[in-house]
């Protein structure tokens, strides 16, 4: 703790300061000044805890320091020393909120007592407060958490007797327990390989930025993720397709997620029927899910509200479609085996199933087909794990039927003939390697952008790569960076930074420890080598 001195007189300023075993106490720093003016200077830089404070001194009194202290709202104790005809200070300094007056002759006693004494309460007020603030951002901490699972429980069970209680403390649930409200849900879909982040993490992410988020405070929502992972908010009021219903409202929620996302995270909002009281929340959630669903069929990003009327049908796996698709593959017919792909395209749209896993899971019974087919055929080469496994989680983070449509067709592009009689496997692994050496210098690049490039699966690349080349797609990478900076090192008027940028690394540390890696010398050694 620190201490400041302030008094006009040396000899007790002195004394005061060396004489007294201030660390007794726990004073670990006593500072001095001889009037009050000079005080206060001292005390805005230091910042004592305690001050020892003289009330008679000349350009500024004790009491006088004492007002223009407390204007610095420091927490600091305050003790006077005074004389016996000091007593007319008496109020003025209790209004002041002095700890404790010392009379003057000083006795060395009462003032390492009363410091001590100071100290003591001073030091339990810092821990109370510390406490205080400690269980304040526990609590700040755990509102987006009380919120998240209030959702749960209003969209399940809002009927249950712990709801009711809960949102009378408007302070953490800010709803109120009368209708109508509106219940707006998102699917959220990323590449892993863009967006490296588990599920989890971006959605705690999410519901503490919208926690904090004004325009959603004011609106009074509350937001969490239900069990499939989409997000889900409530709040009060109703909002309608049209702007005289309150469209506008959705629209500003779609610009506050969108500016909350990373830009890697995409989705789309669909806004659920009005519910009248609390026990429609579950009825109203399920039709923003059936809403959001339907989007998978429509052009990707809309806005969407409940159609007028019921839709959708349960597409359900043809089997003689996929033998015929099988045979197809077989016969090195690609095109006939796309034309089935884009029927069931067809078909799928027509038929609207809201149940957007079952229709994946049609589609990745044609993808098991094709992987199947291109490891009998040694295109791609078994993984340890289970490609299939990754596969699907690929096709859980497609958004739209456009795209899953074009992701089983990427499959296909490896089968087949080309015009020389060659296989389609080579024609692609020519235009992954020159994807590669066009573009590996690129910031940013790596196999999701190859992937997009040659429309690859990534997951399919790498194990199509592998076979073809007997390395992996890193691997190849790294090799064609390693012997374009050999390259670029032979002309030694171009420095070492823009070597490494040349190759798509940014950092020069980092790209001295990746060439000596490969290499074995570090850059400057190896240009040392060439002018030999």
């Amino acid at each position: 703790m620190k201490l400041l001195i302030v008094d006009d007189e040396i000899r007790t300023r002195e004394f005061l300061q060396h004489r007294i075993e201030w660390d007794k106490v726990g004073i670990e720093s006593v500072h001095a000044a001889k009037n009050g003016a000079l005080a206060l200077e001292l005390a805005a830089v230091l910042q004592p805890d305690i001050i020892i404070c003289d009330i008679r001194m000349p350009k500024m009194d004790g009491i006088e320091f004492a007002r223009r202290l407390r204007l610095l709202d420091l927490d600091v104790k305050l003790i006077f020393l005074s004389g016996f005809s000091d007593k007319e200070y008496l109020f003025s300094a209790i209004q002041l909120q002095a700890f404790q007056f010392i009379e003057k002759p000083i006795n060395p006693d009462i003032v390492l007592k009363a410091v001590g004494e100071a100290a003591a309460i001073h030091q339990a007020e810092q821990e109370r407060k510390q406490e205080e603030l400690r269980l304040k951002v526990s609590y700040d901490e755990a509102i987006p958490i009380l919120r998240r699972e209030m959702v749960r429980k209003l969209i399940t069970d809002p009927h249950s007797p712990h709801v009711m209680p809960a949102l009378l403390d408007r302070g953490t649930f800010m709803l109120p327990p009368q209708g109508p409200y509106t219940v707006a849900a998102a699917p959220l879909f990323w590449s892993q390989s863009a967006l490296p982040k588990d599920p989890g993490v971006v959605q705690t992410e999410l519901l503490n930025a919208l926690s904090g988020h004004v325009q959603f405070h004011d609106w009074r929502a509350i937001a969490g993720f239900d069990s499939h992972s989409w997000l889900v908010i409530v709040m009060p009021g109703s909002i309608g397709p049209v702007y005289s219903d309150g469209r506008a409202r959705a629209e500003e929620l779609r610009h506050a997620l969108s500016g909350l996302l990373d830009p890697q995270i995409q989705f789309h909002l669909a806004i659920g029927r009005q519910a009248a009281e609390l026990g429609d929340i579950p009825t109203a959630y399920r039709s923003a899910v059936e809403a959001g669903n339907l989007q998978f069929y429509k052009p990707y990003g809309e806005l969407a509200f409940p159609p007028d009327t019921d839709s959708g049908e349960a597409l359900e796996t043809d089997w003689e479609e996929l033998r015929s698709f099988r045979e197809a593959v077989r016969r090195g017919e690609p095109g006939q085996a796309a034309g089935i792909i884009g029927a069931l395209t067809t078909q799928a749209k027509r038929s609207l199933d809201l149940d957007i896993m079952r229709v994946k899971d049609v589609y990745f019974q044609f993808l098991l087909i094709l992987l199947e087919a291109a490891l009998q055929q040694g295109l791609t080469e078994r993984e340890d794990e289970g490609e299939s496994r990754y596969i699907w989680k690929e096709i859980d983070r497609i958004p739209d039927l456009e795209r899953l449509h074009a992701y089983v067709l990427s499959f296909l592009s490896v089968f087949g003939k080309e015009e020389n009689g060659a296989g389609a496997g080579a024609g692609k692994m020519r235009e992954i390697t020159r994807v590669i050496h066009t573009r590996f210098h690129e910031k940013g690049f790596g196999i999701q952008t190859i992937a997009d490039q040659v429309n690859l699966s990534e997951t399919y690349l790498c194990s199509f790569f592998k076979k073809q080349s007997g390395q992996t797609v890193k691997e190849y990478i790294t090799a064609v960076r390693v012997e374009e900076a050999k390259a670029l090192l032979a002309n030694p008027e171009l420095k070492l930074y823009a070597v490494a940028q040349a190759v798509g690394i940014a950092d020069p540390n980092y790209f001295t420890t990746f060439f000596k890696k490969y290499v074995g010398l570090t850059p400057s050694e190896y240009r040392e080598r060439l002018g030999q």
